[in-house]
């Protein structure tokens, strides 16, 4: 079984005092973070914020601290693939998005709730869950 290793992340940023959570709607036509796949010679964190700048345009953004990881099988071309997805807490200090659309439907800036409700991948809003705590101990 082939191993894939990917990194992206929950990508907030507070206006006003209002957390907005990043979310993307890829061509599956799920929403989910921006995340890709890791290029040669590039760590997780580096492949995070690259992904993120690619699939929306952030670019001023910084790492808060490791997520977790999100590990998944799926089937391509007869074969099964094992995926693991490296997820980071990513600050932004940008609101406009300027998305890849040959990666991706939409994305949009949502409210905690709002992208609690349509994040819809398996672990997907746990993880969520797990990085809106930790927004709210950033105070």
């Amino acid at each position: 079984m082939e191993k894939r290793i990917a990194a992206g992340g929950v990508v907030f940023r507070i206006t006003d005092g209002k957390v907005k959570i990043l979310l993307v709607k890829d061509k599956y036509g799920h929403w989910t973070w921006p995340k890709g796949h890791l290029e040669r010679g590039e760590t997780p964190e580096e492949g995070a914020l690259r992904e993120i700048s690619e699939e929306t345009g952030q670019t001023l953004t910084k790492i808060i601290s490791r997520v977790g990881e999100q590990k998944y099988h799926y089937s391509l071309e007869e074969e099964t693939i094992e995926k693991v997805v490296h997820l980071f807490l990513v600050e932004s200090s940008e609101a406009v998005i300027s998305l890849q659309e040959e990666e991706l439907d939409a994305a949009e800036w949502l409210s905690p709730a709002e992208a609690l409700e349509r994040i819809e991948y398996e672990g997907s809003r746990e993880l969520l869950r797990k990085a809106l705590e930790e927004i709210s101990r950033l105070g």
